[in-house]
């Protein structure tokens, strides 16, 4: 075994080789240190004078089924003329990390088609290096993610652990790229984000987002002169909760026999009524001949699903104001309820109509985000899992089969 050899096959530079050693399924390449490679990391002599001696080994890539090492001579120097001491510093190491680079870029290329604990079997080391390679390679990729191209943005909450225990992510719907991730679902954990990208993403026009009071505060604040857009999944989700609430109230003032007619029928009267089945349209519309409150409501709901098919701004201005005022004649205290909430949001609603932009795709990547989880069996380390949700947008899925 050569140097060149160690340069080609590891890209193993600023050594020269003394010896190979093989035992077991286990190689080990003995080297030392090339004189021209030292140099005073202060003043740049290469006049100096050595101080002890240590050997450091060094994961090196597999050589068929044989884990590589490579087992390197160092000694501490001393610069005879600054008196500066130091140990060497050659281009393959990683820090004091006791891999060398190319190891490190089989792991980050095995990492593209397996797991963490996958790719730790099948070099014969820890899961902790595997992932602490994977670390470092993301925290380099991710230090200063750019803000100046970002125009349209997307802020929503997902669940990381049992307990009522959320993290809040902004993605970049433009690109599908998340921006930033922090804990919790508070005004505090977002705000300085936000006041971040109001400095630097001059281009950004408008906030895709739910109507939770926190975020909305937050936006408004750092960023006084962007439009708020009200995702349209959850003004429907607020508008099934009426109906739903509608239909428990219902429920518990009927007898036995007016209980029976409503229970089982939750998700026929959630459910779009296109999207029903002949046989399920029969039986709400049955429903909906019993129960005058709720086949009001429901035909509100189906109104108000027309509501982001209008091609106009004026045209969205006028049936939104005249669904909230009809809702508000019907004394259905539920109907009533949500006529209120729109109302109060009426031009972060009507703003879907000047950008057109929905959370839809930060919501699909919160199901790749459970896939992350459930690949994982949780995250301890929670600077890697965000780095992880940073680096999601590069990653993609497929069926088997």
């Amino acid at each position: 075994m050569s140097t060149s050899v160690l340069y080609h096959a590891f890209n193993l530079k600023g050594i020269t080789y003394r010896a190979t050693r093989f035992t077991g399924d286990v190689i080990e390449y003995f080297a030392d240190v090339k004189e021209e490679y030292i140099r005073c990391p202060k003043c740049g002599q290469r006049k100096f004078t050595f101080k002890g001696q240590k050997t450091r080994s060094f994961h090196l890539g597999p050589m068929g089924r044989k884990r590589c090492f490579l087992v390197l001579s160092l000694h501490r120097i001393k610069c005879n003329t600054c008196d500066t001491l130091w140990w060497p510093d050659l281009p393959f190491m990683v820090g004091k990390h006791r891999f060398a680079r190319s190891f490190a870029l089989i792991v980050l290329d095995l990492l593209r088609f397996g797991t963490i604990r996958w790719v730790a079997d099948y070099l014969g080391v820890g899961w902790d290096m595997i992932k602490e390679i994977h670390k470092l390679k993301l925290q380099r990729l991710y230090r200063n993610i750019p803000l100046h191209k970002v125009r349209y943005i997307g802020i929503d909450e997902f669940s990381i652990r049992k307990g009522h225990e959320y993290m809040t992510t902004v993605m970049d719907l433009s690109e599908g790229r998340i921006l930033y991730a922090t804990e919790g679902k508070g005004k505090e954990g977002i705000l300085p984000f936000l006041k971040k990208l109001a400095r630097k993403g001059k281009k950004l026009r408008a906030v895709a987002m739910d109507m939770g009071i926190s975020f909305f505060s937050a936006v408004r604040e750092a960023l006084p002169n962007i439009d708020v857009v009200f995702d349209r999944y959850h003004i429907m989700a607020l508008m099934n909760q009426g109906i739903e609430n509608l239909r428990r109230n219902h429920q518990k003032e009927l007898d036995d026999t007016g209980k029976q007619t409503l229970k089982g029928n939750r998700f026929l009267l959630l459910r779009n009524y296109d999207s029903l089945k002949p046989d399920h349209k029969e039986r709400l519309d049955a429903l909906m001949q019993a129960n005058q409150p709720l086949f009001v409501m429901h035909s509100m709901k189906e109104q108000l699903r027309l509501f982001w098919e209008i091609p106009e701004y004026a045209q969205a201005v006028t049936f939104l104001d005249t669904w909230c005022k009809d809702a508000m004649l019907s004394g259905i205290k539920e109907l009533v309820k949500v006529a209120k909430t729109l109302s109060g949001y009426r031009t972060a609603i009507l703003n879907y109509f000047k950008h057109h932009i929905t959370n839809a795709a930060l919501e699909g990547t919160n199901n790749k985000i459970k896939t992350l989880k459930r690949q994982a069996y949780g995250f301890r380390d929670m600077e890697y899992f965000k780095l992880r949700l940073y680096h999601l947008h590069t990653q993609r899925y497929s069926l088997t089969g």
